[in-house]
């Protein structure tokens, strides 16, 4: 299982082998982490929670349509 997040301010760093995947959007980032973010993470690369799954789980999708239905 993976852990989706969304970087709001696109400068999320690779801190080692946690990081999955990025893809980089034009207004933000997909971030796929093999674990949670810590709360330094969280605030430094303004991250906001998907979910923890497979990106085509429901939740997820839901989850990041709703974030970037905000936009």
């Amino acid at each position: 299982m993976r852990y989706w997040y969304v970087s709001i301010n696109n400068s999320y760093k690779h801190r080692g082998s946690n990081v999955r995947s990025i893809q980089m959007k034009h207004e933000h980032s997909i971030v796929e982490l093999t674990d949670e973010a810590t709360p330094k993470e969280i605030d430094n690369c303004k991250l906001v929670y998907l979910g923890r799954g497979w990106w085509n789980d429901k939740h997820i999708q839901i989850n990041y349509n709703n974030y970037v239905g905000r936009k």
